[in-house]
This record gives structure tokens, C-alpha cells and sequence, in this order.
């Protein structure tokens, strides 16, 4: 401290809030000194406070005038009044820093107080660095951007950053995409990074177009189109927890009929003339989903059979219309006062399950994205497990893998499907990574683009609740499982707030949502009230960032990727510069030796 001249005094502490007064010499915003020039009065700068044996930093909060009072200690000013107001700096106590080694190292103490009297001291651009973290230089740092308040650039390690999930939120076009395309860039230069990008808009490909990546860095799936490479996930693939998820049956009836149907599936065969299922043997339908009067008999002896194990296995997955057809038989049918006939009011619980069978089935913008055809499917027999592990690992990955980034194109996802689409992914992955095991973890980075499209809950009540456990799993458990999450979102308040509560790091842009603002504050134990407020002021570009693993919530300027992703704004400057056609229709009906009409009526 010796070679820098104080810029003020402690004269007041109450609780965590510390007053300085300061000296008539740095009345202004900077302080110079033998390191370089410090923010001195600016809200958000630091300063170093003398507490005898140990350096404590206070963070500005505000700045008030105060009325002249009599000096607080010997050689400081006067015993008399001064014309002039004292001014006042309040701010907090954030840390202490420590010298080991030689090296600077902060740590974070909000509980430690300064005596009366202490002075403060503008803080050196090496003490900066060692609040910021920008000390920090290994393989593994991610730079998230530039201070804007202390200077230099805020650092953290890609393990503290990830580990326990993020959170990047903030209004569209203030720079979520940018900012997570910028840190995504970083990582993806690691080695053995494994990213997997849920991209909404499609707008992640261009940003990954890096020099220095080899061959192969980087995979693409497009989900949905007419190309070769389209991708359609196989409905089956889904699996029973996928399909359970994507038509949210009732608990009471619905969910057993829907059980029964997954469970033998595999055992029966659809027939498209006649609109029905049978059993793999049989050359005609059986089963249907109209309740139908005729045909009852039959129908319970395909029933029967196959609840007693007795029909042999399909070669191929029925359509997916099929089973429509064995969750009606099964819960319709029943012995009445004239043998075996098909119940009308039991059909009527299971009927809403039913129609939404066929809602997926007949919508043009599901089967551009599900293939509900049936099929041989990916494995030797007709197998769930089977089929589910290869979905699984054509979305997340097999143990080992040639790509570092994973982009998941899903701009042909309609966004009233996302949530049943993407929700059930999320299930199916859930359930494959909590099989794995902990022993058998793959540390994956799931990047999930537009978050509040599909982590919520779907329904109401108690169905809303069941709907949602797969991603709520996910964000409690799955980083015991080798998974970190990392969810942009432009509405908080619409995601779950399980999920949410879960995120360790927060990167908060511009909101202006009183809604997203209250779901920030109580989501999050780091978010500071007074920070919270300053979020629906911020700038394009800048955010404050906090969490468990940075050292005390920090205003930055965020990087600008390069090459940027697919997400900048619309050109509407070009209106008003002429087409080409127009120029070209001037310059053809300008006379010979004339003027264009334009030259004539300006003249």
C-alpha cells in the first residue's frame, strides 16, 4: 500500500454496509497512483481496504453527499466545519486478498468488517486480476468477458463454471446467443470436449465453423425435411418412458392401457386396408380403436393371448396407429349379459388417450420430425432397451466419439410440438443416463437453446407435476452422472422453477419482466436484490454475472463470437437503398442523350 495515496477513510459500519469518506484530493471518478489509474466513486468499482494484517475489498454500491462534520481522526481534514459537503462512498465487503507464493489470491469473505478508520486504496490491475480471476491460465480457463467496472476480463475455470449448470437469460437480441456461442467456441477447442447443442433455430452451425478444428470436430443432425440427411426419429425409438412422456396419459386408467399396449406392442402387426391391428399371425385385422360392435369375440382371444404370453413375436414395429387399437380392446372389452362385448363407458376413459394417438399421427408437422411408419427397427428382434440406447446414442453419443460439438438442428420442430418432442428425448436420456450408472459416466455438456419451450411443465395439477420429472431429474441428478447443463432462455419465469434453483452460475442480460426478474431473485441464493434491479438497465451486449462459483457478482462486456451464429438482426437499413431490378428499369428507359426520369424531375 505504500505506493498508492488513500482515496478515503471508513467512518461508518453498519452491518455489511460500510461508509467511506472521501479526500478532498479524489473528488473525481479516478485515482492515479504507481500501478496505473482505478475507478474510485463509480458504482460497481473496488477498493482496497487497510485492516491492519489483512486487505480487505469493498465493492461501491452508491454515492451520497453528506453534511460537513468534525474529522473522524487525527490529520484528517479539520475540527472545523467545511463549506463544502463530505462525500460520501457506501459499498460492501466482498473478500480479502492473501499473498502466497508471491502470488495474489482473493478470497471471497462477505462476513469479515474493516475498523473505523481504515483507509482505502485503488486497487492494482494485479489485485483486479486476482478478484476477477483473470490470473488464472490454464488449458481449461473460459474468459467470459471484460469487466467493466474494475477492468480486465473475468476468468473462470471450465470445471467451476459447468459443473453444477448455467444459466444464461436475458431478452431477445440483447447477445444470449453470441455470448454462448463465444464460450462454446472456446470449449470446443478442448480436446476432448463433448458438446451436444439442442439448437431451436438452427442458427449454431456457422458459429463452429472454425480454421483450427480437424476434420470431423463437428457433427450435424437436422431434424425433419426432404434431404437425404433429414433425420426422423423412429417413434418406437422413444421407448416406453418417451412415449409415456410425449402423450401424458391420466393415472388412473389411461396410464395401464397405455402400459399394456407399449409392453405388446412388438407382437402384433397393422393391417392399413383395414385400418386395424392383428396379431403377427393373423392375415386380417382384429383390433380396433372405433369400438365397434362386431367382432368382439375375436378380438378378446387376441387379447387374451397376449396378455397370457402366448402370441409369438412381430417381425417388424406395427404402425404406430396400432397402438391406438390395443389400448381400446384392452380396457373396452369386458363379459356382459350377452358374452364378450366392447364396454362404451369404458372406452370413454381411454378415448382422450386415443384421439391424441391420432393427433400425432395425423399432424403433418410431428411426422416431419417422428416417422410413425413402424419399422425393423435397429437391433435383432423387437427390443425397447435396444431401440432406445441407439436413439440415444445417435442424439448424445456412444462411450467414445469422434465429434467434439454435436448440433442438433431442430428449427423444423414446431414449437407447440417442442415440449412432447424434446421433452420425451430428455426422458429417454434420462432414463438411459441414471441406468449407466455413476461408474460408467461420460461428462456431456447439454446445451439447451430457447429452454422455456420445453422444460415446463405440461398440464395441470398433478399431471403437470408427473410431466415434468424427467429435465427436473436431469438438472438434481444428472451431474453426479457426468451431465452439466447449460439453458438460455428468454422467460425465466416459465421454466421450472426445480430446474432453475439447480443452476450454480447465472448470466443475466437485459430483462425487463417484473415476472423473469421475481423468478431470478428466488431461484437463485446468489442473486443479490440491489444487482437484480440494475438487470433491466443493462446495455446489449453486457450482463451481470454471479453464482456459487464467481467471486462476487460481476458487470462485463461479453465477446463477440467469430464466426457469429445465425442470430443477428434483420438488415431493415436496406430499405432504403434501391433494388437492382429498379436501377435497371431506370437506366433502360433513360432517352438517348437525356436525362432518367429522376435527373428531369429533379430538375
Amino acid at each position: 500500500m505504500k505506493s498508492r495515496f488513500p482515496v478515503g477513510y471508513v467512518v461508518q459500519i453498519d452491518g455489511v454496509d460500510i461508509t467511506l469518506n472521501l479526500l478532498d484530493m479524489h473528488r473525481g471518478q479516478l485515482a492515479s497512483h504507481a500501478y496505473g489509474v482505478s475507478i474510485v466513486t463509480e458504482v460497481g468499482s473496488l477498493l482496497a481496504l487497510d485492516a491492519g494484517s489483512r486487505v480487505l475489498v469493498m465493492k461501491v454500491l452508491s454515492q451520497t453527499f453528506a453534511e460537513p462534520k468534525e474529522a473522524h481522526r487525527l490529520g484528517v481534514g479539520s475540527s472545523t466545519h467545511q463549506s463544502e459537503p463530505l462525500r460520501h462512498v457506501c459499498g460492501i465487503v466482498v473478500g480479502r486478498l492473501l499473498k502466497t507464493d508471491g502470488q495474489i489470491q482473493f478470497l471471497s469473505d462477505s462476513l469479515t468488517t474493516p475498523p473505523l478508520g481504515a483507509e482505502a486504496f485503488p486497487m492494482t490491475e494485479a489485485e483486479l486480476a486476482a478478484v476477477l480471476g483473470s490470473q488464472a491460465n490454464g488449458a481449461s480457463t473460459i474468459v467470459l468477458g471484460d469487466d467493466l467496472r474494475g477492468g480486465g476480463q473475468l476468468c473462470i475455470g471450465l470445471e467451476d463454471l459447468i459443473a453444477r449448470h448455467v444459466a444464461v437469460l436475458g431478452s431477445s437480441g440483447q447477445g444470449k446467443s453470441c455470448f454462448t456461442a463465444a464460450v462454446m467456441q472456446q470449449v470446443v477447442r478442448l480436446p476432448g470436449s463433448r458438446i451436444v447443442v439442442f439448437d431451436i433455430n438452427g442458427e449454431y452451425e456457422d458459429a463452429f465453423k472454425l480454421a483450427d478444428l480437424p476434420e470431423g470436430a463437428v457433427k450435424v443432425t437436422r431434424f425433419g425435411g426432404t434431404t437425404e440427411e433429414a433425420f426422423r426419429i423412429p417413434y418406437y425409438a422413444l421407448g416406453r418412458y418417451g412415449l409415456q412422456r410425449l402423450l401424458i396419459p391420466s393415472e388412473k386408467t389411461q396410464r395401464p392401457a397405455l402400459a399394456f399396449a407399449l409392453e405388446n406392442l412388438g407382437y402384433i402387426k397393422w393391417f392399413p386396408r383395414d385400418g386395424g391391428a392383428g396379431l403377427s399371425t393373423d392375415n386380417q385385422a382384429f383390433l380396433f380403436d372405433d369400438c365397434r360392435p362386431g367382432g368382439a369375440a375375436e378380438a378378446m382371444q387376441r387379447i387374451s393371448a397376449l396378455r397370457g404370453r402366448q402370441a409369438p413375436a412381430a417381425a417388424a414395429w406395427p404402425h404406430m396407429a396400432a397402438l391406438a387399437s390395443l389400448i381400446a380392446e384392452s380396457h373396452s372389452l369386458t363379459t356382459g349379459t350377452r358374452g364378450i362385448e366392447r364396454n362404451a363407458f369404458n372406452y370413454s376413459n381411454v378415448s382422450p388417450l386415443i384421439t391424441r394417438v391420432h393427433r400425432f399421427i395425423d399432424d403433418p408437422m410431428f411426422t416431419d420430425v417422428v416417422d410413425v411408419s413402424g419399422g425393423a427397427g435397429s437391433a435383432n428382434g423387437l427390443n425397447w432397451a435396444a431401440e432406445s440406447t441407439a436413439l440415444v446414442e445417435r442424439i448424445f453419443g456412444e462411450k467414445e466419439v469422434s465429434w467434439r460439438v454435436h448440433v442438433v438442428d431442430l428449427r423444423r420442430v414446431s414449437h407447440d410440438l417442442t415440449p412432447f418432442v424434446l421433452g420425451s428425448l430428455l426422458e429417454l436420456y434420462a432414463f438411459e443416463l441414471f441406468k449407466r450408472g455413476q461408474e460408467s459416466k461420460i461428462p456431456t455438456l447439454l446445451v439447451l437453446e430457447e429452454a422455456h419451450h420445453y422444460l415446463r411443465p405440461i398440464g395441470s395439477g398433478g399431471d403437470s407435476s408427473e410431466n415434468s420429472l424427467a429435465y427436473e431429474r436431469l438438472a438434481k441428478e444428472g451431474r453426479k452422472f457426468g451431465l452439466a447443463l447449460w439453458l438460455s432462455t428468454q422467460r425465466p419465469s416459465e421454466i421450472s422453477p426445480t430446474v432453475l434453483s439447480q443452476c450454480n452460475n447465472w448470466v443475466s442480460f437485459r430483462l425487463t419482466s417484473e415476472k423473469d426478474l421475481s423468478a431470478v431473485q428466488a431461484a437463485s441464493e446468489w442473486a443479490d436484490r440491489r444487482e437484480v434491479k440494475r438487470i433491466a438497465g443493462l446495455a446489449r451486449q453486457t450482463a451481470i454475472v454471479f453464482g456459487g462459483s464467481i467471486s462476487m457478482p460481476t458487470l462485463i462486456r461479453t465477446r463477440d463470437a467469430n464466426p457469429r451464429p445465425r442470430s443477428e438482426d434483420g438488415a431493415f437499413d436496406k430499405w432504403a437503398s434501391p433494388k437492382e431490378n429498379d436501377v435497371a428499369v431506370a437506366e433502360a428507359i433513360r432517352p438517348a442523350g437525356g436525362l432518367a426520369v429522376d435527373e428531369m424531375n429533379a430538375a
